[in-house]
Parts: C-alpha cells; structure tokens; sequence
C-alpha cells in the first residue's frame, strides 16, 4: 500500500509530541551487555548484548529482544539488591548489581548512558512508592521514541472529517502532514485541542513550570569571579536570577536540548564536602555551578538530566538523509545523492559534524588521560586526518591515531563510520585519495561495529558498491569489509600495526605459535580470531582432539607464563604484545610470544610414541628446570641435564661446550632453592583448595 498505518502510543510532554512503538510502562529500558552467570571450572562467561527494562515494581528484567511479548531471560530484583557498584569491571561503561550471592556485571552503550542507569538504579532504592510513581511519569522521554515533534513547529491541527475515518485527525507543519486516528471522538478532540499551535502540552501550570529553583554559586573564568545567583529550572532550561524574585527578567539564561550533558565536577567526589560542584555544558560553552551541599547538587544533575532527557532529539541534515534512504525507492535514493552532496565525497573540509554529539569533553578516565577535547573537535580532527592521509607517504601512524581515538572515545564511531562512507561514496574509481579511505574502512570494519542503524547504512553502501561497480579494485575492499563486519567482536585493544597492514592489504594475518623443544608454526589469522579457535585448529592438527588432557594458549615471555581465555580476540594479544614492547615491558630483554601447551594434566596414560606423550615429556621437564616442582637430588638432576645433552647434541667429546647450561639444569633455582631450605620458612594456616588466597601465601613463602 501507499499509506500504511502503525499503531503507536502517543505522549505529549513538556511541550513535546512523541509517539513510541508500545506503551511506556516502564521507568527506563534500553541496550545493554551482560557477562554470564557461569561459576565452574570451564564455564564460559560471555557478555552477550541484552534489552533491560526497569519497571515501577523495583525489578530489572533483560530479554534478547525489544519486542513487547517477548519473555524475561532474567530478573534483578533491585529492592534486594545489596549495592549498586559504579564500576562493575575494568571495562568502560561498566557497572555492577550486588546481589545475595552473585554481582551482575553490566557495560551500558556510552559513559553517560552508564552513568544515567546508574543514577536511577540508586534512586529506585532509595526512593518511596510515590516517588518511583513519579519517576515512572518522567522516564517517558524523546530518546525512546519513534519521532518526536515540536509543538511549536505545528501549523495547525484539525479534524480529519472522513466517513471512513471518523476519530482521524491531520498535524501539519512546514515540512511534512502527519495523520493519526484516535481511538474514541473523545480522544480525537483532546488530542486537537491539546495539540493546538497555542495548546501548553500536558504541563498544568505552562511549559515553564519550575522544575527545580534555589541558590547556586556561578563561576566565572573569564573574569575569575565567584558570583551567588537564584537559578529556577524549568522545562527549557536555567534561568538565573539576582534574587528570589522571579517576575523580573533573569540575569542570564542556560538553553538546555538533548545534547547537553551535566556531571559532578572532580571536586565533588567527597560526600562530606561543604560545597559540591557541577558542570552543564551547553552548545556555547560549559558553566561550573556550586550547591551548598553534595546531595544538593546531585539532586541538581538528577533535575537537569530528567530535562535533557525530554528535550526533542537533534536530528543532523546527513542523519535525516540516512532515514530517509531506508524508506526511499532505488530510483528516489539515486536522487537523494545527486542532490545532497553532503553524503558524498569532498575534499573540502567540515565545519560540523556530520552526526549530533553530546557538548563537553568526555569524562572517562582514558580520555582524560590522552587530553582529547570536545568529541565535536575530535570529529573534525578526525576528517582532516581522513584528508591528510590521502595523500601521505605513509598513511599507518595516521590510521592508527583514528583507530586509537575510536577505540578511546566510543561515541565517535557512528562519526568516523558516516565520514568514511561519505569519502568512499564517489564514481572517481581510479583516484589514490578514495583508495586510501576504503582502507581506512577496511580497518574500521575489522576493529569495531556502529549502532544497528548506522551498521545497516554500512551494509547498504558496501551492497550498492558492489552493484554498481563491479570488478573493480574498490569492490574487493568492499567485499572485505562486508565480510568482516559478520565476524567483528569486541576489541580490548586497537589494532597493531601488524593488523593494519594485513588490513590494507586484504589478507590474513599471520601469527607464530610457539611449543616446546623449539617448535614453531605458522598460522591465519583474522581479526576476530580466538584463542579458542586456534587451540582448536593446533588440537586437531597434532591429534589430540579425544584427548581428556586440556591444551591451552598462553602469553609467554621468559619465564612468566598467563593462559589466554578461549574467548579472547588473539589480535588483541597481538596488538597487547606490541605495546608491551614499545614500552620495554618484558623479562630480560625476551620477547613476547603465544605459546601452546597443556593447560592441565588430567590423564597421564597415553601411548609413548604419540605426539602427545612428547608434550607432556617436554612440559615436565620444562617445568623441573624452572623449579615449579619439588626437585630430587642434585645427582638426579645433573643425570637428566646429561642425558638432555646426549639427546640435543649427542655423545660427549673432549673440549664440548654447552653455551646456555640453565636450558637443561636448573642453576640459579637450585642455589635459590637450597639457601631457603638453609633458612627454613613456615607457612601457617589451612589451604582450603587453590584459590588467590593460597596462591598468594605459597609465592610469598
């Protein structure tokens, strides 16, 4: 059909017309990542990417869908929840439930996304029912919705008057006619009346009913004055006064839409602190604000993010476009590039950027760290890279600054995924300059994923590229990247220059396994290759898939030895290996390698002439060298040194000479070992089992 109709639940708030898919009966909902609940030995503990809803009854539930009849996979009940821990793990973004026997382990989507889950978890413990009532009333907010509208962008509103659709009715602004039908002639005139270009919205007392009011302290830092002002509130922003009086005009006046961010200022992290501080970044420029106490000022915060949160989305012309495109035909989408040259290729540069970003510098620790500005700067900075690499001798240290900040700045990536589409979006198929882009591409692609709606404009762009263009060298980047945007995982590092150049190049990585007696192998890599997979592929190459003995990878360099878990990305290792080091991290000069090994001893009865037998010879082995077991006398020792010696270099002559005596004979340990037990030690206490505790008491001793 040409006009087809959805049913949506409609809201009109703070002088905002929203419609969303289902009915708002919760306080928050939203994407978010869970890490399993799994407690054994070998039990796997993937984060898997879950829909949570908070509801008025104090109960997080998460689902593997958005949909409105799809079924709990958990429950979180967060009135018995013993605390909610601001930082759940070393990850960003992340945060913690505590619960009677298990902490629930959550990463959120942004910083400040994190940080708005975290502030309403904490409120719904401690706040009354009348109080969760309430905060059930605000949580419908434009981010949620489907489209949202501007009340004061309507023109009119009026009656449909059709036969066929008696409770229908028309909204018309500048740019487009909306129709509804209501369910009921009742529902349809107080939707028109309330709709009106003069209606107020759902607020009683007008749309600037204050919301929060009192005094604050406002820094200057032009001037460096401190100056005591009566801020009010209300639905559009902060207006400060010089007095209590209000009917008079304000002094000054902060406008608020949903880009603004608020946040705690450094110097109120103490709760006992006599004045706490806050930021409000606005589009212009940001403003420090001091209550006379903390819990005044996160009250503060908690009232401004409620407002921002109801403030209609900025929506970018390249966003609009996007949407746009989904909905258009193949002969309208042709149009809509030929006529917005904004979505295609330039060698100009941006003045903005090319998607809304929230204002302020970003408050994660990494960020800080690396002195990065305001996420607009750094997607600007981004482009002019993008530009200056076009054209550079070696592109790589540039590719590998971008990747760094997405990988920092995770707000970025939907921004440099828009920036890289649009310099790829050209018909100059011989030109270095778009050349050097799809391999910037290429590299995105392989390191991290957009949000679901830029990653479907990613999957459209490589699709028409690959139709329109066929057999051409920018096809093959565009089918590399539709290919590795399937297998894309979460990345703990940004990629190595290793990765970047198999990148740029199409091809697989190539990474060298390492075992013991000195044996090596060669193996392809991508990357989103596991650890698992590997070990995986080296168990069924040597034959020891039925083995009940598991075989592990593991970091090794010297002696220091760390199992690598199945699930990690062995091009993070990779990428871990070589800032290890740049920055000289390493024992005795070594280098850093991926070793394959057992991981443990579970079944010692295996045939001697098999592969297998030989790996667990040369692990033992190995280990009596480096002392890791109780050792048997020296003569025991220095037989099975000869012996290693007979076997690597063969019967002795006179004159031999073994240059590296430690590979077969532990020196240094065995003087170590023996001055200990001279000294003698004791170690006190009952080992319940191989836990961190015991491990810790045994290093020590």
């Amino acid at each position: 059909p040409l006009f087809r109709s959805e049913r949506r639940w409609c809201v009109l708030k703070f002088g905002t017309f929203m419609y969303f898919r289902g009915k708002q009966d919760f306080v928050r909902a939203g994407w978010m990542e869970k890490k399993g609940g799994g407690t054994g030995t070998l039990s796997r503990r993937n984060w898997k990417k879950r829909f949570f809803v908070l509801r008025d009854d104090r109960k997080l539930s998460y689902y593997e869908k958005d949909e409105e009849a799809a079924k709990p996979l958990g429950v979180i009940n967060i009135a018995e929840a013993k605390d909610i821990l601001d930082h759940g793990t070393k990850k960003a973004n992340s945060f913690g439930i505590e619960v009677v026997g298990r902490v629930y382990h959550i990463i959120a989507e942004s910083d400040e996304d994190c940080r708005a889950w975290v502030s309403v978890l904490k409120k719904m413990q401690q706040s009354s029912d009348v109080e969760v009532k309430l905060m059930k009333s605000e949580s419908m907010n434009s981010r949620n919705a489907v489209g949202t509208l501007d009340i004061s962008n309507i023109e009119s509103c009026t009656p449909l008057e059709s036969v066929s659709k008696p409770t229908a009715f028309t909204i018309i602004t500048a740019d487009r006619v909306f129709q509804f039908i209501a369910d009921t002639m009742g529902d349809m005139n107080a939707w028109v009346t309330a709709l009106q270009p003069t209606g107020l919205g759902d607020t009683v007392t007008g749309p600037s009913a204050v919301i929060e009011n009192g005094w604050l302290i406002k820094e200057s830092f032009s001037k460096k004055l401190r100056t005591k002002r009566y801020f009010v509130l209300n639905d559009q922003g902060l207006d400060y006064y010089k007095s209590t009086d209000t009917s008079v005009p304000p002094v000054g006046q902060i406008l608020i839409n949903s880009l603004c961010t608020v946040y705690l200022s450094e110097d109120a992290t103490g709760k006992d602190a006599s004045h706490s501080s806050f930021i409000v970044n606005s589009r212009r420029r940001f403003y420090k604000l001091t209550a006379k106490s903390h819990a005044d000022a996160q009250r503060w915060v908690h009232s401004i993010l409620d407002v921002i949160d109801c403030r209609p989305p900025i929506i970018t012309p390249t966003e609009k476009l996007i949407d746009d495109i989904k909905d258009a035909k193949p002969k309208e989408i042709e149009a809509i590039y030929r006529i917005n040259p904004i979505l295609c290729y330039t060698s100009s540069q941006l003045k903005s950027s090319l998607l809304p970003l929230p204002y302020g510098n970003v408050q994660s620790q990494k960020a800080k760290t690396r002195g990065y500005g305001t996420l607009q700067e750094e997607a600007l900075r981004i482009f002019n890279s993008l530009q200056d690499q076009e054209s550079s001798g070696d592109p790589i240290p540039v590719i590998q600054g971008i990747l760094q900040t997405c990988f920092d700045l995770p707000q970025l990536r939907n921004e440099v995924y828009c920036q890289l589409i649009k310099q790829t979006n050209t018909t100059q198929l011989d030109s270095i300059a778009v050349l050097r882009n799809w391999q910037v591409l290429a590299c995105m692609c392989s390191s991290f994923l957009p949000a679901r709606k830029f990653l479907r404009y990613l999957r459209f762009h490589l699709k028409r590229y690959q139709d329109s263009f066929p057999h051409t060298e920018m096809v093959k980047f565009s089918n590399f990247c539709t290919e590795a945007v399937k297998r894309t995982r979460q990345r703990d590092y940004p990629p190595s220059r290793e990765e970047i150049i198999a990148c740029l190049g199409r091809r697989e990585l190539t990474a060298v396994v390492h075992c013991f007696g000195g044996g090596t192998c060669k193996i392809s890599i991508n990357s989103s290759t596991t650890a698992g997979e590997v070990v995986h592929k080296l168990s069924l190459g040597i034959g020891v898939m039925d083995s009940k003995n598991r075989f592990a990878l593991f970091e090794q360099c010297g002696d220091l030895s760390k199992a690598i878990e199945d699930r990690a990305v062995i091009a993070d290792v990779l990428a871990k290996f070589e800032r290890y080091e740049a920055h000289g991290i390493n024992e005795g000069g070594r280098r850093w390698r991926l070793f394959f090994k057992l991981f443990c001893f579970l079944d010692i009865n295996v045939s001697a002439d098999s592969l297998e037998s030989g790996f667990m010879f040369e692990q033992a082995y190995n280990d009596v060298i480096q002392g890791r077991f109780p050792t048997a006398a020296t003569q025991t020792l220095v037989r099975l040194a000869a012996l290693r010696i007979q076997h690597d270099v063969g019967d002795y002559k006179s004159g031999a000479w073994i240059p590296n005596l430690e590979t077969v004979y532990p020196v240094k340990k065995k003087v170590q070992k023996e001055e200990e037990l001279d000294k003698g030690y004791t170690l006190k206490g009952t080992l319940r089992g191989l836990g961190k505790g015991t491990l810790r008491k045994l290093k020590n001793s």
